[in-house]
C-alpha cells in the first residue's frame, strides 16, 4: 500500500475492530506495526480533510456570481412604473478559471504537505519499532551474563566453604554482579520508556506497548549510489513537491490578479410596465453596466504573488541544497554503520563465548586470578552489546536514508 491513505482511510475504522484483540495476543511486526498505525492514525485521517478543505476554501472564489433579481415599483403623479429585472455578471476574463485550477493546485500542495508530515511519523514509528527490539535484546544480553556471573559466584562460595577459594573472590565476584544486576535495571528502564514511545503511536486500546515485536536488526536493502539517491530524493521527496506546488499556485494568483485590469460586464434584461391616467403598457428593461478598473486594477495583489512565488523559489533552492547534503551525509553514515556492524559479525557471540571459556579454565586450573576471569567476562559481554548496537545503528541509518530519500513506506 503507498502512503497516500486518501481512499483506504475511509475503511480505518471497520479494520480497526479485529486489530485490537490481535495486537496484544500475537507478534507483530514491522509491517503489521506500520498498517495498524496507518489505518487508525489520525493524521492519517488529516489528509483527505486537508484537501478537501483548502479547495473548497479557495474554489469558492472561482465560482461565477449568482444572478441578482429585481423587483422595483414607482408610483408618483399618477404615474405606476413597475419593473422585472435578472442581473448577471458575464466572466468574460477567464479569471475565475484560473482560480479554479489555483484552488486544485493549492489543495495538491496542502494535501503533499500533510501527507509529508505523515511520512514523518512513520519513520519516526520505524525507528521506536527497532530501538525496542534493541533495547530487548540488551536486556537479554545483560541478564544472561548477570545469570552467567550469578553461576561463578555460586561456585566461588562453594569453594570458600570447602576451603578452596577466597573471600576476597567471592566479594569482588559479588561487586561485579551487583554492578551488572544494576546495569540490567537502567536496561530495563530504557525499554520501558521506548515501549511507551512505540506504545504512544496507537490508541491506547490496542495496548501496542506490550506487544511482543518481531523482526531483527539487520539491513534488508543495499545502499544505493549518491547519484542515484539524490535523483529520487529529488523527485519524490513530499515537501519538496509541496514546495513546486505552491509555486505553481502563486503563479496562477499573480495571472488572476492581472486579469482584474480587464472590466467584466454586467448584463441587465427584464421587463417593464407603466400605467398613467387609466392606460398601461408593457415593454423590456436591457442594460449594460461596464465598470471601470481605476483603483483597484490588481496591482498590489500581483505583487503579493510575485514576492511570495520569489521567496518559495529561495525556500525551493534552500530544501535542495539541504536535501543534496542530507542525501550524502546519510549515506555515508549507513556505509560507516554497515562497516562497524559487518566487522563484529554474526561471529560476536562465538567468540565471547570462547573468550569465557578459556578465562574459565584457566582460572580453574590456577594460571589466572578472579579479576582476570571477572574481565574476560565482562569483555565477552562488552564484545556482545557492541556487536548489538552496531547492528542498530546500522538499522537506525538505513531508516535515516529514506527518510531523507522520501522512500514510501509500505506495509
Amino acid at each position: 500500500m503507498e502512503l497516500s491513505m486518501r481512499v483506504r482511510v475511509a475503511f480505518a475504522s471497520v479494520l480497526l475492530l479485529p486489530s485490537i484483540a490481535l495486537a496484544a495476543a500475537e507478534s507483530v511486526t514491522e509491517a503489521e506495526a506500520i498498517r495498524l498505525f496507518l489505518e487508525q492514525s489520525p493524521r492519517a485521517r488529516q489528509v483527505p480533510l486537508v484537501v478537501r478543505s483548502v479547495d473548497a476554501a479557495l474554489r469558492v472564489e472561482a465560482r461565477v456570481a449568482n444572478p441578482e433579481f429585481t423587483y422595483v415599483v414607482e408610483d408618483a403623479a399618477g404615474v405606476r412604473d413597475e419593473f422585472l429585472t435578472i442581473q448577471q455578471g458575464l466572466p468574460i476574463t477567464g479569471r475565475r478559471e484560473l482560480l479554479g485550477r489555483r484552488a486544485k493546485v493549492a489543495a495538491e500542495a496542502a494535501g503533499l504537505a500533510a501527507e509529508s508530515d505523515l511520512l514523518a511519523d512513520v519513520y519516526d514509528l520505524q525507528r521506536s519499532f527497532h530501538e525496542v527490539l534493541y533495547r530487548e535484546n540488551v536486556v537479554g544480553r545483560l541478564q544472561n551474563g548477570a545469570a552467567l556471573l550469578g553461576g561463578t559466584v555460586e561456585i566461588l562460595e562453594m569453594r570458600e566453604r570447602e576451603g578452596e577459594g577466597s573471600g576476597y573472590d567471592v566479594l569482588r565476584a559479588e561487586q561485579e554482579l551487583a554492578d551488572l544486576r544494576m546495569t540490567a535495571v537502567e536496561a530495563e528502564a530504557a525499554l520501558g520508556a521506548a515501549r511507551a514511545r512505540f506504545g504512544s503511536f496507537y490508541d491506547p486500546d490496542l495496548s501496542m506497548d506490550s506487544a511482543r515485536l518481531e523482526e531483527g536488526l539487520t539491513p534488508v536493502e543495499p545502499v544505493p549510489g549518491i547519484e542515484q539517491a539524490t535523483e529520487r530524493a529529488l523527485a519524490q521527496r513530499l515537501d519538496l513537491r509541496s514546495m513546486a506546488a505552491e509555486r505553481e499556485r502563486l503563479d496562477l494568483e499573480r495571472r488572476a490578479a492581472r486579469r482584474k485590469r480587464i472590466p467584466e460586464p454586467t448584463l441587465t434584461a427584464g421587463w417593464k410596465r407603466t400605467g398613467a391616467l387609466g392606460i398601461s403598457d408593457t415593454g423590456y428593461v436591457a442594460a449594460l453596466t461596464v465598470p471601470l478598473p481605476i483603483f483597484n486594477r490588481g496591482r498590489l495583489d500581483v505583487a503579493r504573488a510575485t514576492s511570495e512565488g520569489e521567496r518559495i523559489e529561495l525556500e525551493e533552492e534552500i530544501l535542495t541544497r539541504r536535501i543534496r547534503a542530507d542525501v550524502q551525509a546519510a549515506l555515508s553514515r549507513e556505509k560507516a554503520a554497515r562497516r562497524v556492524a559487518r566487522a563484529y559479525g554474526e561471529d560476536a557471540e562465538g567468540r565471547a563465548v570462547e573468550l569465557q571459556t578459556i578465562a574459565r579454565l584457566k582460572y580453574d586450573e590456577g594460571e589466572s586470578g578472579i579479576l582476570e576471569l571477572l574481565d574476560a567476562q565482562r569483555t565477552a559481554l562488552t564484545m556482545q552489546l557492541r556487536a548489538l548496537a552496531a547492528r542498530y545503528e546500522a538499522k537506525d541509518a538505513e531508516i535515516e536514508r529514506d527518510r531523507v530519500i522520501g522512500n514510501e513506506v509500505k506495509p
